[in-house]
């Protein structure tokens, strides 16, 4: 299976998951933990921008909505992007727009952000380092980026959720990375302990979920 195939097959899981994506308790709490991290470790302001990344349903960004001056929610998926895009219409969720779009591949043409989030997406992206790159170019001097994701694992947490290209990360290597790609005021945390049954084994689990913080240099 070549590239685009496999992206094609990944976009189609996601749109197919996106009407019931919200019915799984375990995903709202994640969302809120990582929402309220992001809030403990940021200083954000309605003055600033945001963008997330990856940003499914849009659970993390409409629990922030309103904590900054706008935001921008993108994805690949677009099912997942209706979904937001019905909340946004229904709720009048304020500064709050999409745009389908995949940051790993497309060159990016607008606005510089003060923020840049995510949310357990970083694991389904093949080169790190090069997305941390590009999150690099996306923030204003003295921005931040806040990621949030899986420590390493087994392979116990997705079981057959396709384009996974990481059982989580050490949270050191993580940091080096950010590290090397300039980033300064590097922290990870503990966002949340997702407690799920294992993929393989079906026995109860607990999956740490960090939230790394960094700086790009005013």
């Amino acid at each position: 299976m070549n590239e685009n195939a496999e992206k094609n097959r990944d976009h189609r899981y996601f749109d197919q998951a996106a009407a019931t994506w919200e019915e799984n308790p375990l995903r709202i709490a994640l969302a809120r933990s990582v929402s309220a991290s992001i809030m403990r470790e940021v200083p954000l302001s309605r003055d600033m921008a945001a963008l997330e990344f990856g940003c499914g349903t849009g659970l993390v960004s409409v629990g922030l909505a309103g904590r900054v001056g706008r935001i921008l929610a993108v994805d690949t998926a677009r099912g997942m992007l209706d979904v937001l895009e019905r909340k946004i219409l229904e709720s009048g969720i304020p500064d709050l727009t999409t745009r389908q779009m995949d940051l790993t591949a497309d060159a990016f043409a607008g606005d510089r952000f003060d923020n840049v989030i995510s949310s357990m997406t970083i694991h389904h992206v093949k080169d790190v380092p090069g997305l941390l790159r590009v999150f690099n170019r996306l923030l204003n001097p003295g921005g931040y980026l806040a990621l949030a994701d899986l420590d390493t694992e087994d392979g116990g947490f997705h079981g057959n959720i396709p384009d996974v290209f990481h059982f989580g990360f050490e949270r050191s290597v993580f940091a080096g990375w950010m590290d090397a790609d300039g980033f300064s005021d590097i922290r990870l945390t503990t966002a949340h302990v997702m407690k799920k049954p294992h993929a393989r084994t079906g026995a109860a689990t607990e999956f740490p979920v960090f939230l790394a913080k960094g700086r790009k240099p005013a």
